[in-house]
């Protein structure tokens, strides 16, 4: 799949696309219609709610903080066609962006390594939702569909096999989409804190690095955080073709 083939145009989700159709180093595919990255649902159309149903999207989970949920509720929420499930990827009520507790790190890859150590119960319950769901098609986001989201996307992909430089080009692809609604994110956002609306691919090396000195491999970190061999090999198995 291209990356127009990839991207699903909404009226009001404009960092919405499949995670299908990367190859992967031992020659397979990600398979299309099973793993959507997307960005707030909290302005969507009736008519985007009816596309994603209609390209096969069951289940979603909503990554973001309770602040932002409060402040821009998710629409899929409201419809019961979906089932929504809720998992604040960052442990704290009030995070607009990112936590207070990352602003010690340079960049965002700092913030995308921060996440990994200190918030692996949240990235199993995700996990465990995908498990839970393995013939679905899931849709998972944040708010704009780049930090939290990118990070749960290239531990997907790299569980699948595929190459690195595809892993960055997938996350590098947030801010091109993002444009139209950067100016609403910077609402919720303060002067300091900006700068992390980027997505330089150097962010998403900086956390492939350390996953690989560190880990070895996303295979290895979903067994550090507590998914079974069997558990991370049906969710790599439902994933590819």
């Amino acid at each position: 799949m291209t990356r127009e083939e990839r991207y699903i145009s909404l009226d009001h989700m404009p960092n919405t696309r499949d995670l299908g159709g990367y190859e992967t180093q031992d020659g397979h595919y990600t398979k299309a219609h099973h793993f959507v990255r997307a960005s707030g649902p909290y302005e969507c159309s009736d008519h985007d709610l009816d596309k994603l149903y209609d390209y096969g999207v069951r289940v979603t989970i909503d990554l973001r903080s309770d602040f932002e949920k409060k402040a821009m509720a998710s629409r899929f929420s409201e419809d019961d066609r979906f089932e929504n499930i809720e998992i604040n990827l960052l442990d704290t009520e009030v995070v607009k962006v990112v936590p207070e507790e990352v602003k010690e790190y340079k960049d965002l890859g700092g913030v995308y390594i921060y996440a990994l150590e200190a918030h692996k119960q949240q990235i199993k319950e995700v996990f465990d939702v995908f498990l839970n769901h393995l013939y679905d098609c899931v849709l998972f986001h944040c708010s704009a569909g780049k930090d939290r989201t990118g990070i749960i996307s290239a531990l997907l992909l790299d569980l699948a096999g595929c190459h690195d430089y595809d892993i960055v080009k997938d996350y590098s692809e947030s801010y091109s989409n993002n444009m139209e609604i950067i100016e609403q994110l910077e609402e919720n956002m303060d002067e300091a804190t900006r700068a992390y609306l980027n997505s330089s691919p150097r962010y998403m090396m900086i956390m492939i690095d350390f996953l690989r000195e560190h880990y070895g491999s996303a295979y290895s970190y979903l067994l550090d955080i507590g998914l079974t061999e069997d558990e991370i090999n049906d969710i790599k198995d439902s994933f590819i073709i």
